[in-house]
């Protein structure tokens, strides 16, 4: 009998965690209505500028040092 009720009492509990946070959830889905959604160009164009970003410092940096690749030249 003792494990039938604590069968019961672990079923409970889920159910009791499940709607909180389902509560939870909808309360926060309420609260950030009002935002609009983000435009999944900005994302990109981030990238794309952080991209470009890091290609510009390793080109400098290599042209800086040229034992690295070779890219700055011949060593005098």
């Amino acid at each position: 009998m003792t494990v039938i009720w604590i069968v019961i009492g672990v079923v409970l509990v889920a159910a009791v965690l499940l709607t909180v946070l389902e509560v939870q959830n909808r309360r926060r889905a309420r609260r950030l209505a009002h935002l609009e959604r983000a435009d999944p160009r900005i994302a990109d164009q981030a990238r794309h500028d952080a991209e470009a970003q890091a290609a510009m410092t390793e080109g400098l940096s290599k042209a800086a040092h040229q034992g690295i690749s070779g890219a700055g030249g011949p060593i005098g």
